[in-house]
């Protein structure tokens, strides 16, 4: 009976691997893609920057992208689903990155989230490959003032911010 649990012990042993005791390491992954075109439905979040005085949480809005301009400086023209007269984005597309003025009217515009946001500011952010193979900004900065209300509020009611490191994405869905 010993020799027998001796056996099936270095048999076990012997299929674990190299007899180590170390597992073998799983694959790495494989780093995201830079470029790709930017067409179609998006999601753009606003988060304000740290040291604002205000909720810290994404704004996010609903966009359609469309390709804007012509060479010399080809571009790429974001505008809120719905109307897209009261924020827009109008980017200069350098195949890897985009960077260019992000903005609402006056009237600002109201968030997924139920504030309404008013924007005038630079964003950017490098281009990276979705898995449908048009390019997203999975981690960009906006450069500028951004406030907040409740949806029926005045500009500012909840904060007033103009800083250099607001928090940009355009996700595409």
């Amino acid at each position: 009976m010993r020799r027998t649990l001796l056996m099936l012990s270095a048999a076990v042993w012997t299929a674990c691997g190299s007899g180590h005791g170390m597992p073998s390491p799983s694959p790495s992954s494989t780093a995201p893609q830079p470029g790709g075109p930017v067409t179609g439905r998006y999601l753009v979040q606003l988060t304000p920057g740290a040291g604002c005085g205000m909720a810290r949480g994404a704004l996010s809005f609903p966009v359609q992208a469309a390709a804007a301009g012509t060479s010399p400086h080809p571009g790429v023209q974001v505008l809120l689903v719905g109307d897209g007269s009261r924020f827009e984005l109008e980017l200069l597309s350098t195949e890897v990155a985009l960077r260019g003025g992000v903005g609402t009217t006056e009237e600002g515009v109201l968030a997924n989230e139920g504030l309404r946001v008013w924007v005038h500011g630079i964003g950017s952010g490098p281009l990276f490959r979705s898995t449908d193979g048009r390019g997203q900004i999975t981690a960009g900065t906006l450069s500028g003032y951004v406030a907040l209300a409740q949806a029926d509020g005045d500009e500012g009611d909840l904060g007033t911010c103009s800083a250099s490191d607001h928090a940009f994405t355009l996700r595409a869905q």
